[in-house]
């Protein structure tokens, strides 16, 4: 079972579990609680981000079955590096053809879906072509794909 509280919930339950720390497991708990209050590093982050990219790189090369090879530079499914602007994966030739979606991916704790989507329409070709991917421990299956509906029903009527 998941439990998400935000910072004042922490610091709360932080203060009550040190006024009476007398064991093991509440000392391991205020360790936890601790560590989660600090920030992650930024190269760390942009790392678990980049990770999350490859894994969704490598579900399209699946599904269009066309190679991925992050480090070849005619590979036509890559990841784009993130300190540059654009759709996070980069699809070309035949792999565009294939998958014809504007790609955002986010590998994150805090869910900011209305920006996250606009960032999306945004990057997109047509503003109805984009695919959301997030992997987040807020969601109990981790990872979860969003879509604007009228790309949902398209999908659905052409089968």
């Amino acid at each position: 079972m998941i439990l998400n509280l935000n910072t004042k919930e922490k610091l709360f339950l932080l203060d009550a579990l040190k006024e009476k720390a007398d064991s093991k497991e509440k000392a391991a708990l205020i360790r936890k609680i601790e560590r989660s209050l600090k920030p992650i590093a930024k190269k760390s982050a942009k790392a678990k981000g980049h990770e999350w990219q490859k894994e969704i790189c490598e579900m399209i090369s699946r599904i269009t079955k066309i190679p991925f090879d992050q480090s070849s530079d005619e590979s036509q499914i890559r990841s784009r590096e993130g300190s540059l602007n654009g759709a996070d994966i980069v699809l070309t030739g035949a792999a565009k053809a294939k998958f014809p979606y504007c790609v955002e991916c986010k590998n994150v704790a805090a869910i900011s879906l209305p920006e996250w989507v606009r960032q999306a329409e945004s990057n997109a070709d047509r503003g109805d072509n984009w695919l959301l991917f997030i992997k987040s421990p807020q969601f109990s299956m981790k990872k979860i794909a969003v879509i604007p509906l009228s790309l949902f029903e398209r999908l659905f009527t052409q089968s």
